[in-house]
């Protein structure tokens, strides 16, 4: 079992880097994960006497600000959902510069804008994940 480290420096926001295909983009928030189907398998009686797992289905979402999602919009043409499957790699370090690297493949499954009356316009891209693994290496 590994050393825990006290008192030091957590993960956070400050250290993350993303990236669509390499290259660098500025996300306000992304999520991604891996949820895996579970059931109850019954047979005569009230109480379950087995249990089985099933398909695994990766999901996804970012946040973006438009000033940072239009120049990926005039390179698709416009066509955001248009994009083949893409990789992105959410890259944190911490204090000690151990790296984690998450990757997902994944491509938009909307497009739009959300136009409110604050400053900042953005909008939460929800992502059609094809797959999503945690911390690995390049």
């Amino acid at each position: 079992m590994g050393e825990i480290l006290r008192n030091s420096k957590a993960y956070d926001s400050a250290d993350v880097k993303v990236q669509i295909n390499g290259v660098p983009i500025e996300v306000k928030s992304i999520s991604y994960s891996n949820a895996q189907e579970h059931q109850l398998n019954h047979t005569l009686g009230a109480k379950a006497t087995s249990w089985s797992m099933g398909k695994i289905e990766p999901e996804a979402s970012m946040t973006v600000l438009m000033a940072d999602i239009v120049p990926l919009e005039v390179a698709s043409g416009g066509n955001l959902i248009g994009i083949k499957p893409f990789t992105i790699t959410v890259e944190f370090v911490n204090e000690y510069n151990i790296v984690v690297v998450d990757k997902i493949i994944a491509k938009f499954k909307d497009e739009g804008r959300d136009v409110t009356g604050e400053m900042g316009l953005e909008k939460q891209y929800d992502l059609f994940a094809l797959s999503v693994e945690l911390n690995v290496t390049f």
